[in-house]
C-alpha cells in the first residue's frame, strides 16, 4: 500500500467519524424539544414552594401532589384553557396561595409559591411605642427593638405607633403590599415629638 492510499483512508475515515458524530448530534438534540412551533409537545406547570410547611397542590379542585419547601414538581401535560390552582398548608388546611394559570401554548408555564409578605417594625424613637395596624393593636415595641408582623395579605395597610406612657400618636405609614416580600417601617423621634 502507498502513503498516498494510506493518507486516503485515513480521510474518510475522519470524515466517517464527523459525519456519525453530525448524525447523533441531530438526533439528540434535533428531535426531543417538548415544544415546537408547529403545536407538538405538551403544555405544563412548574410549581416551586418557597414555603416551609408540606403543601398539597390543587389543580381545578383536584388534588395533584404534596410539596416540600424549596422543591419544585411539574404537573404534565396540562389541558388548554383557565386552570385555578391552590396551595394548602398540609397541617392546617388554610389556602397559604393560589394562582389562575390560562394555558394558551404547548409551552411550560411556572408557578412559585411564595412566603407571604411579613413587615419588620423598628422602633428608634427612644421610648416605648403600641403599634397598630389597621386600628388593631398589634403589640408593644420598647426602644431599639424590632418586631416583625407575619403573613400580611395584599392591599394597603395603616400602620401608626402610640406612646405608650400617654397615648399621643408619633408616626404613622400606609404600606401598599403589592408582593409577597419584606417590607420595613423605621420609627425615629422628630424633635418636635418630645
Amino acid at each position: 500500500m502507498r502513503i498516498s492510499e494510506i493518507r486516503l483512508t485515513g480521510s474518510w475515515f475522519i470524515i466517517g467519524i464527523l459525519a456519525f458524530a453530525g448524525g447523533l448530534m441531530f438526533l439528540t438534540f434535533g428531535c426531543k424539544s417538548p415544544t415546537s412551533p408547529n403545536g407538538e409537545g405538551e403544555a405544563d406547570i412548574i410549581v416551586y414552594s418557597r414555603i416551609e410547611d408540606i403543601l398539597d397542590i390543587y389543580m381545578d379542585g383536584a388534588l395533584w401532589f404534596s410539596i416540600k419547601y424549596k422543591n419544585s414538581i411539574e404537573i404534565d401535560n396540562v389541558s388548554m384553557g383557565i386552570h385555578e390552582l391552590q396551595a394548602r398548608n398540609q397541617k392546617t388546611g388554610f389556602i397559604v396561595d393560589s394562582e389562575t394559570i390560562n394555558v394558551t401554548e404547548k409551552i411550560d408555564y411556572a408557578w412559585t409559591i411564595e412566603d407571604p409578605a411579613d413587615i419588620n417594625v423598628t422602633n428608634n424613637y427612644g421610648q416605648t411605642l403600641k403599634i397598630y395596624m389597621d386600628d388593631n393593636y398589634l403589640f408593644d415595641l420598647v426602644d431599639e427593638e424590632n418586631r416583625w408582623i407575619i403573613d400580611v395579605s395584599h392591599g394597603e395597610h395603616f400602620l401608626k405607633a402610640i406612646r405608650a406612657n400617654d397615648g399621643k400618636q408619633v408616626a404613622s405609614i400606609t404600606l401598599n403590599i403589592t408582593e409577597d416580600q419584606d417590607y420595613s417601617w423605621t420609627i425615629k423621634m422628630i424633635t418636635n415629638d418630645i
